[in-house]
């Protein structure tokens, strides 16, 4: 005990002596000697001991260090937001704008800056990606350039210019807020905070948008002054073409091989959030009538699913009570986000839910209607045939009109021979002609 106090006293000493006044100024040599007793450093190693410095010294290294932090935030908040090249399939070539020079990618990362192109090949695709910021997914035979890189503390542009080729953006909500943008030579697509798709086909020089989800400015390329550039708003579930130096054309919904491209093409392990649980058999038109229960994802919240899953509640409420009234509350409801926020990953699902609803009602008319819009706005789905059947069901079962039962059933004939519905529309057929 004696000897570690002795030891302490021995160490006080030192330290007043390394920080005392000038006049008491000690010799490098003497100075390294105290350093190395007080920090027990041994004698192979006292020569290193010269990086503990003096106190004046300290304040400078002290200084030095602020610096290098405030250097390394500057950076962080003021450097360019390059992405980086990933999840390359096939031949995927980088051209180096800083080196004039073309390289292969090979597997992993590599950023890329200002005014660098990445460029896929027949048997290729690649990702561009900022996490938490934007994605975008190119295809084969796709060329795409970074013309300008955003930061994090200075309001600027992200700009893209494709040359040619199809890319699908995902610019996330809780992104940066500065414009980001996707230039063609015939039109400029600005997201609004959404995922769209852009395809640049220049033997043609027209310019294809469709969005699945948010909305997207579209504007056409003007010429030198001469053709004034116009501008539409393509929301989800729409899309425009754009020819060179022509206004884009009126915003259409978008067919179901469009949605499928698109979903496809996003497809990176999100599940859907909404889905009828139905079979996929002939009987799937009775099952949806007989009453179907609605999917509703916990994965990847978002404000639709959310809402559904409130007016869910609802109906089991009017179920619960027997109220029609709050039954046709619920539908309303969901009607609602039908016309409100049009969404093509929901509208058919949730089309024939509301159809199959009325009907659960007996409002038989209702449901005739409801079903009847899923037809005639999304013809090509492959949910539609099955919109079909029900007005059938419906005229043959519940109104007992014989010749509309009749009708709507040809119509899966002709329209939809290869469905589930064909088979169901024969046996109908049959039935009805005895």
């Amino acid at each position: 005990m004696e000897r570690k106090k002795e030891e302490f006293m021995i160490q006080e000493k030192i330290k007043r002596l390394l920080n005392g006044p000038p006049e008491y100024k000690l010799s490098d040599g003497k100075r390294r000697e105290f350093i190395a007793r007080l920090y027990g450093v041994t004698e192979e190693k006292k020569k290193i001991v010269h990086y503990i410095f003096s106190k004046e010294s300290r304040r400078l290294v002290g200084a030095a260090a602020a610096l290098s932090v405030l250097f390394i935030v500057y950076n962080y908040m003021f450097a360019a937001l390059n992405p980086y090249v990933c999840n390359a399939t096939g031949t995927v070539k980088i051209y180096k704008s800083a080196r004039n020079e073309w390289v292969m990618f090979e597997n992993g990362r590599a950023r890329i800056g200002k005014d660098d192109i990445v460029k896929t090949f027949s048997d290729g695709g690649a990702d561009l990606t900022i996490p938490n910021l934007y994605h975008i997914r190119m295809r084969a035979n796709t060329e795409i350039k970074l013309a300008l890189a955003g930061s994090r503390a200075i309001p600027k542009k992200t700009i893209y210019e494709l040359a040619k080729g199809k890319v699908f953006t995902d610019k996330r909500h809780n992104g940066t807020r500065e414009p980001f943008e996707i230039c063609t030579p015939e039109a400029q697509a600005v997201a609004l905070g959404t995922e769209f798709m852009v395809e640049s086909i220049p033997e043609l020089s027209r310019t294809r948008v469709s969005v699945l989800d948010g909305a997207v400015r579209v504007t056409s390329i003007k010429l030198d002054g001469l053709i004034p550039a116009d501008t539409v708003t393509v929301e989800a579930g729409e899309k425009t073409v754009v020819n060179k130096y022509a206004a884009p054309e009126r915003p259409v919904v978008l067919l179901e091989d469009d949605l499928r491209e698109l979903e496809e093409l996003y497809r990176i392990g999100e599940k859907q959030q909404v889905a009828l649980l139905i079979s996929t058999g002939r009987g799937r038109t009775r099952e949806l009538l007989s009453y179907t229960p609605l999917y509703i994802s916990a994965e990847k919240p978002s404000f639709l699913p959310a809402k559904i899953e409130q007016i869910a509640r609802q109906f089991s409420h009017a179920v619960k009570e027997g109220s029609k009234e709050d039954h046709l509350n619920s539908i309303k409801e969901f009607e609602g986000i039908v016309n409100g926020y049009s969404n093509p990953k929901y509208d058919v699902q949730l089309l024939l839910f509301i159809g199959a609803y009325y009907e659960y009602l007996n409002e038989h008319e209702k449901a005739i209607e409801t079903f009847s819009r899923v037809v005639s706005r999304y013809p090509h789905s492959n949910l539609a045939s099955m919109a079909q059947c029900a007005i059938a069901v419906i005229y043959e079962d519940a109104l007992k009109d014989r010749q509309k039962a009749k009708e709507a059933y040809g119509k899966i004939l002709s329209d939809y021979p290869e469905s589930p519905e064909a088979e169901e529309a024969l046996a109908g057929l049959e039935k009805l002609l005895k």
